[in-house]
């Protein structure tokens, strides 16, 4: 099941912003990528990995502040930690032809934000139609109205949510129901044979979507992901360790985010990572030139790998 936070992720996100690069830049000779946010609120994050993808649209943070702020709905358009003024990128993955965003918010005053931004900005999703004039870049961007977690089924979401804090946890307050999902049932039912990013921000529950994510996570259909970790997930009985261990079990190797990143799979695992205080975990598959690039900005690197090169020396990955 799912809340709704994005705030912290974005502030986080330009500290690995050239891990972002480097993934999707191994995507960009296919012509396509494909981007699920999971709890995507005003959709800040999935604008800045659009800042990189389809830079033609100008700045997609500020594209989309301007849409939310003219609704004035918002008593903080530009989001909690003004997410929207966040530079863009000084590298761009070109070649991109399409780019799917997959948006899960089941906020029913962000769902109504985000639908009238699309539509202004990107138009209907149609993977059948090409790029609009001017641009060399479709954007599709599909808004899913849905919670997501470990099984579908319905759950209860705060009414009149505008923050970036809402969640499933909240009390007194009035609720409404929505639909639920999980990442497995739509790439299957959407027919997305591969996420180059995955974002989870469910307000301590990202353990159930992780678990939801179970086959793409084992088949390594799922590049890069990123989860929050903090004191809300006793919310779902998950912890980090537990999660570490699962994802490690599935090929991925995990890092603790920050401007120099902390391995914490396998023997790096300590339970002084156990700490429940705010922060986001960064993973990727293990033995691809991705989770080099995430070693190389660890204090584990080899001094031959210090600067985010690839591939150098004799050291065998994944061991």
């Amino acid at each position: 099941m799912q809340g709704v936070r994005l705030s912290h992720v974005l502030k986080v996100l330009s500290l690995w912003n050239a891990f972002l690069h480097a993934e999707l830049k191994l995507k960009a000779k296919e012509q396509r990528a494909a981007i699920a946010d999971v709890g995507c609120n005003k959709a800040y994050f999935s604008a800045t990995a659009l800042n990189y993808l389809a830079p033609g649209y100008g700045n997609h943070l500020q594209l989309l502040y301007k849409s939310h702020a003219n609704r004035a709905v918002y008593a903080k358009p530009c989001g909690g930690c003004n997410e929207c003024l966040q530079n863009p990128p000084d590298r761009i993955v070109s070649g991109q032809r399409t780019v799917d965003v997959f948006c899960f918010e089941p906020s029913e005053i962000h769902f109504v934000s985000l639908t009238q931004a699309r539509n202004a900005l990107y138009g209907s999703p149609d993977p059948t139609s090409k790029p609009p004039p001017h641009q060399a870049t479709k954007v599709n961007f599909h808004i899913v109205p849905a919670a997501v977690s470990n099984a579908s089924g319905i759950a209860h979401f705060p009414v009149n949510c505008t923050g970036n804090t809402c969640s499933l946890g909240d009390s007194n307050v009035a609720f409404q129901a929505v639909n639920v999902t999980t990442v497995d049932e739509e790439m299957r039912s959407r027919s997305v044979s591969y996420l180059d990013v995955l974002k989870i921000d469910t307000e301590g529950f990202d353990p159930a979507v992780l678990a939801g994510a179970y086959e793409s996570l084992r088949g390594h259909r799922i590049g890069l992901l990123s989860f929050e970790y903090h004191s809300l997930w006793k919310r779902s009985g998950g912890s980090l360790r537990q999660c570490v261990r699962y994802l490690d079990d599935l090929g991925y190797t995990c890092f603790y985010d920050g401007p120099t990143l902390a391995k914490v799979t396998g023997d790096c695992w300590t339970e002084a990572y156990e700490l429940r205080r705010w922060s986001n975990i960064v993973c990727v598959v293990r033995g691809t030139d991705m989770e080099r690039e995430l070693y190389s900005g660890s204090y584990l690197a080899s001094p031959e790998l210090k600067g985010g090169k690839l591939g150098g020396g004799k050291k065998k990955w994944g061991a």
